[in-house]
């Protein structure tokens, strides 16, 4: 029953996940991809972890850290009482006076030098455009990826084993959804039971002029019991589970997590089952 409820759970996050667009904007040169706002609610997303609760007086945010090349959601939180509009305020000032100092010291360097003025010109530009992207949202993309503030470090686990599978899902591969280009690469997600294993095996036969990987390995585990296992003891819970990174391999990687404040995660052992190697660049 207990691996039948993770896989239940595994799949139910997973699909979830799978539903969350991404506005790509193609027709536009200058703007960044975006997480559809219609396909993702923080709050229904953290609602399928109903085995984790946030720490009192947070709540949960989201914002898309994207360029040109990749990116993907951070996943935060900030007090309730957190005035978002003076943090953003005093974040970009400071950038700018930053930015201002360099400019001023970079144009005595380069007059020192004895550097056209069209040449000065040109080099300052490239300080001048950083700092007309000095947006909210590249103020709010540092407040999240401070590690006090990552919604993974401010997030409780169930003292259960149902609770420390989520915990650890959550940690691990919380944010994977609506990936853009580069960051496919690190794409990855849980094999629960041969469904997954057989979705995976039909997927990279379809593509297989694009990935290279090892078919008789990964054909092994539809005869493997690949449920994760969960086992707790007085001070530590463990888990086993296969994790199968899209655009690398399948693994066999077992963690640990403090059954304490602030329920610390330790991979132990990571063993490589399968090689799956992308053949194209994105």
């Amino acid at each position: 029953m207990w691996s039948q409820d993770f896989c239940d759970f595994l799949r139910k996050i997973r699909n979830y996940q799978n539903s969350v667009k991404l506005l790509e904007h193609p027709g536009s040169a200058y703007k960044i991809p975006e997480i559809d706002p219609a396909s993702f609610n923080i709050n229904t997303y953290m609602s399928l972890f109903n085995r984790l609760k946030v720490d009192s007086g947070k709540v949960c945010c989201v914002i898309g850290c994207y360029d040109w090349r990749s990116g993907g959601p951070l996943l935060y939180a900030k007090d309730k009482n957190f005035n978002e509009d003076k943090y953003v305020s005093e974040i970009i000032s400071k950038e700018k006076a930053r930015i201002v100092s360099i400019i001023s010291r970079k144009v005595l360097e380069y007059k020192r030098d004895s550097l056209p003025e069209e040449e000065i010109n040109k080099r300052i530009s490239i300080y001048e455009n950083t700092k007309r992207s000095l947006t909210p949202t590249y103020a709010l993309i540092i407040y999240a990826r401070d590690p006090r503030n990552r919604l993974c470090n401010n997030i409780i686990p169930e003292d259960s084993r149902e609770g420390y599978l989520q915990y650890l899902f959550f940690y691990q591969m919380g944010e994977q959804f609506a990936l853009y280009w580069h960051s496919f690469y690190e794409e990855k997600t849980v094999l629960c039971d041969r469904k997954d294993v057989e979705y995976f095996l039909n997927y990279y036969r379809e593509n297989g002029e694009l990935f290279q990987y090892e078919e008789n390995k990964i054909m092994d585990l539809l005869n493997t019991d690949i449920s994760p296992v969960v086992e707790l003891d007085s001070s530590f819970c463990k888990i086993c589970w296969y994790e199968i990174f899209t655009h690398a391999g399948i693994y066999r990687n077992i963690y640990t997590i403090k059954r304490a404040y602030p329920f610390r995660v330790k991979m132990i052992s990571s063993e490589k089952i399968a090689v799956i190697s992308p053949m194209f660049l994105y």
